[in-house]
């Protein structure tokens, strides 16, 4: 008997070889920042820096300021204290910015009053201002009278004068001011202006009146 071969196929599996580990996966991109984002994240972080200094700066100025301030203020008003001591108006007379006012106590002619005052080393009263003129008008209050001030009427000009010359019309004193005396009366001839508590008049230069005396302020 013919031994018979017999051939098998023999599919032998194949040892699967073991797989090696993949990479993990890369995390998703969400941290990834545009490359703008972070410049102005950096320039964000400057300009806090800055404004930090910049605050200090600012505080140490102002805790330094006052007390260099308050050194000034203290010699400016030392050295203002010291003026105004050395500085006096003779008795009777009334300071009043930087002049001494003195009220008569006498009647006379508007002559007799610049005379006077004359003598005194003082002139009769230029009116600068409307707070000068209120000023006066109060202290008239008081003592009723009126009084004869530095103001009469020239010819031939026709022109209200000052006893320093100036003009009331043209007196840069009275356009810087707005010094409005309203005198009441006629501008006539041998006319003089005198002050009462509530008016400013025109009256004959030979009326009687009392007068009012100005003078500086003088350094003792």
């Amino acid at each position: 008997m013919d031994a018979s071969v017999v051939y098998a196929d023999l599919n032998l599996a194949r040892t699967q070889e073991p797989k090696q580990a993949s990479p993990p996966a890369p995390l998703p991109d969400s941290c990834r920042c545009p490359r703008w984002h972070w410049l102005a994240l950096k320039l964000g972080c400057v300009g806090l820096i800055l404004l930090v200094l910049t605050v200090i700066g600012l505080g140490v100025l102002v805790q330094k300021t006052p007390v260099g301030k308050g050194i000034q203020e203290n010699k400016m008003k030392t050295t203002d204290e010291k003026c105004n001591v050395n500085l006096k108006c003779p008795k009777d007379w009334l300071p009043h910015r930087e002049k001494c006012i003195l009220f008569s106590q006498e009647n006379g002619v508007w002559k007799d009053g610049l005379s006077n005052c004359t003598r005194k080393g003082a002139t009769l009263l230029l009116i600068q201002d409307q707070e000068e003129l209120s000023f006066v008008k109060d202290l008239i209050k008081k003592r009723g009278h009126s009084f004869w001030i530095g103001l009469n009427y020239t010819l031939p000009d026709k022109h209200w004068r000052w006893i320093n010359g100036s003009t009331l019309s043209s007196d840069v004193v009275a356009v810087l001011f707005l010094l409005k005396l309203n005198i009441i009366g006629d501008a006539i001839r041998n006319s003089c202006v005198v002050v009462s508590k509530d008016k400013v008049v025109s009256e004959s230069c030979d009326s009687e009146n009392k007068w009012i005396c100005q003078k500086k302020l003088k350094h003792l």
